[in-house]
């Protein structure tokens, strides 16, 4: 069980899950849900890997940790009995919920016993294979994905709860409905936080695709370099991982840049006009405020609608409910360049409309479409 918090951090989280349940809704070129795409169900892995070297503990913080608010804790949880799912997701006893560690992302685990064993038979070849034609680089399956889930193992025997942490206030969910928080335990007699000791041992690289660590930045940014000079993990040749890392941490780097920018021209002394970042419950809770009103969305990409008429532009906001964009003009649509905006973050320009009790934009000018 979760140790009782406060009553201002009752407060803030009972707000947060209400702004979270809230729905958006579709507009007036709207069409039925479209469910997710199917996930295969794992496949058992027919031998669990040796645990790999512990690597060293964390580097001490290059800059002072700052302070947490009664806003940004969520309190101390039990862990449950098997906690790791993999190296960055963990599970608690109560909520029974995953938690998705803040400013990691690790090398996923196999799910096939197929992709494991042409991993092992040739892995060049299995990594080109999985990448193909994408234009970016992809997730999958890869021995570094199970050596961190091993360290993640090994680091967490013994630990039997976590004490969890926010960015900022209002951001304790991403637009997939995962709980997101920084995840410090006690280990070795003292409080670490996770993501620093699996970035230092090399096992992560700095996850800044969303953008970077309002609070943390400087330690995660220390704790990568120095796992990356000393080439451990997934920054050496002794356990096989992406090929692509300079490409991935480029694109990475380029959308974190996107949201610098956005932050400051919202805070800037003529920020755009009602900027909404989707897949931030409190901020799209605000459109249901703003209908009939022209916004400024700021947004990634979940998928493309090409198949009916009109064409769509669905963007992640609250989980399995992408907001809907809404281009009826061909030739709109023709001039809107798909591969940046699937790449990159957009911001949409037009007025708030309802249809069936769901709100929606209609881009009526390519102009009012960019991914600078």
């Amino acid at each position: 069980m979760a140790r009782a918090p406060s009553p201002t951090v009752l407060a803030v989280a009972l707000a947060l899950g209400a702004s979270l349940s809230a729905g958006v809704s579709w507009g007036r070129f709207g069409s039925a849900d479209l469910p997710p795409p199917p996930v295969a169900p794992p496949v058992p892995a027919p031998a669990a890997p040796p645990a790999p070297p512990t690597g060293p503990q964390p580097a001490p913080p290059t800059a002072p940790t700052p302070p947490t608010s009664s806003a940004l804790s969520l309190g101390v949880f039990r862990l449950a009995p098997s906690p790791v799912v993999d190296a960055d997701t963990l599970k608690l006893d109560e909520p029974r919920e995953s938690v998705r560690v803040m400013g990691v992302d690790a090398e996923e685990v196999f799910h096939k016993a197929d992709e494991r064993e042409a991993a092992a038979r040739d892995f060049a070849a299995y990594a080109k294979a999985k990448r193909g034609d994408a234009p970016r680089p992809r997730k999958y399956g890869t021995p570094a994905g199970e050596a961190a889930k091993a360290f993640t193992v090994a680091w967490f025997a013994g630990v039997t709860e976590v004490r969890l942490e926010l960015d900022e206030p209002g951001r304790d969910r991403d637009g997939f409905g995962r709980r997101l928080a920084h995840v410090f335990a006690v280990k070795d007699g003292r409080e670490q936080l996770f993501a620093e000791v699996l970035l230092r041992a090399g096992w992560a690289p700095y996850f800044v695709k969303y953008g970077r660590s309002p609070r943390y930045d400087a330690r995660f940014r220390a704790a990568q370099a120095a796992a990356r000079a000393e080439k451990l993990g997934i920054w050496g040749d002794a356990v096989a991982h992406y090929p692509d890392y300079d490409e991935r941490l480029a694109w990475w780097e380029g959308r974190a840049l996107q949201v610098d920018a956005w932050d400051a021209d919202v805070k800037g002394p003529t920020p755009p006009p009602n900027p909404i970042r989707l897949g931030v419950p409190a901020e799209t809770a605000r459109l249901a405020t703003l209908l009939g009103q022209r916004v400024t969305l700021f947004a990634s990409l979940d998928r493309l609608v090409t198949d009916r008429e009109p064409r769509r532009l669905l963007f992640v906001d609250a989980p399995n409910r992408p907001f809907t964009v809404v281009v009826p003009d061909p030739t709109v649509w023709a001039a809107l360049d798909l591969p940046a905006i699937e790449a990159r973050f957009a911001r949409v320009s037009g007025i708030v409309s309802e249809y069936r009790g769901r709100l929606q934009v209609v881009l009526s000018k390519a102009e009012d479409l960019s991914t600078r």
